[in-house]
């Protein structure tokens, strides 16, 4: 390969491609025409000798030296974007930056609003992108694709490398909730057997893992469930006029529960505590943007 041949635009082209696998979607994020984007992959593919995407079926994949390149790509841009495009310090009021931020619905409401309220206004060029937790948000934060991830602390110990760094930021706890007008309303507790003799509304989070089903098991109990959700806070809104019960975190209960006409109860039995953690690629550590995110992430938490 000519070292000569390759200039930063072509790896910002091979960057897009790789994370996106489709000349379309590739396009679109570089805002390039897809015919200005299809040739500089055909370049590409030239100069490194490799066909990088192949078709299978009606899409495309990554050859086995794409999926090689994608880390030390990543690594190349980083630090020419830190270190060289990125001025030395970071000053809010003056700068422009976009991060882009990953979270459940229940984070959403008790520590990304909050966020929010804090630097609205106060930074008029810094613009915060917040995404939804899908089952690749621990793949995207370890190929450094999105800023800060906030996940459950056993899957960030399960799904993340020594790559990425982290910091608390959730610490809550389990309660029980049923509609104000339930049987179970009056007494403010969740007997471990109202599990069974009630209809039972379970979360389906989108990774599969649902740490408090996986204690009611454990307890030697099995849950009736008559409807799921993938979202935490639509929860305390389906209760109304029904008789199941559900376990939320509380404080998403605390916020919810007068406009959901719930009730929160004291569980008879032992569930994990709520533990969730910021993630981010360590190679941001030392970013002075990405430290002041972090710092103003710090300040909301309860």
């Amino acid at each position: 390969m000519n070292l000569a041949q390759v200039d930063l635009n072509l790896l910002v082209v091979l960057d897009a491609l790789l994370r996106e696998q489709n000349v379309t979607r590739a396009a679109e994020r570089l805002h390039m025409s897809q015919p200005a984007t299809s040739t500089a992959l055909a370049r590409l593919r030239k100069i490194l000798g490799d066909p990088l995407l192949v078709r299978q079926g009606r899409y495309l994949r990554l050859t086995p030296r794409g999926e090689a390149l994608i880390e030390p790509v990543r690594e190349v841009l980083a630090t020419i974007e830190q270190h060289i495009v990125a001025p030395p310090d970071f000053d809010p009021g003056r700068d422009e930056r976009t991060f882009n931020l990953v979270a459940s619905d229940y984070v959403g409401v008790v520590i990304m609003r909050p966020l929010l309220a804090r630097v609205n206004g106060l930074v008029p060029n810094v613009r915060l992108e917040l995404g939804s937790l899908s089952a690749d948000a621990a793949r995207m934060v370890e190929r450094d694709e999105i800023d800060l991830v906030i996940l459950p602390e056993v899957l960030g110990e399960e799904m993340l490398s020594d790559s990425c760094s982290s910091a608390p930021v959730v610490r809550d706890r389990y309660v029980g909730a049923a509609w104000s007008q339930h049987p179970l309303a009056g007494g403010g507790v969740l007997p471990l057997r109202a599990l069974e003799q009630h209809p039972y509304l379970a979360f389906a989070p989108p990774n599969g893992c649902s740490l408090m089903d996986e204690d009611i098991e454990r307890a030697g109990v099995t849950p009736r469930p008559e409807a799921t959700s993938v979202n935490f806070i639509t929860m305390p809104f389906l209760m109304a006029g029904t008789d199941m019960v559900t376990i939320i975190p509380e404080s998403l209960g605390e916020k919810l529960a007068p406009a959901a006409d719930i009730v929160l109860l004291e569980p008879d039995f032992e569930l994990r505590p709520v533990r969730e953690s910021a993630y981010w690629h360590s190679r941001r550590d030392a970013d002075p943007g990405h430290r002041w995110l972090r710092d103003q992430l710090l300040s909301v938490v309860p």
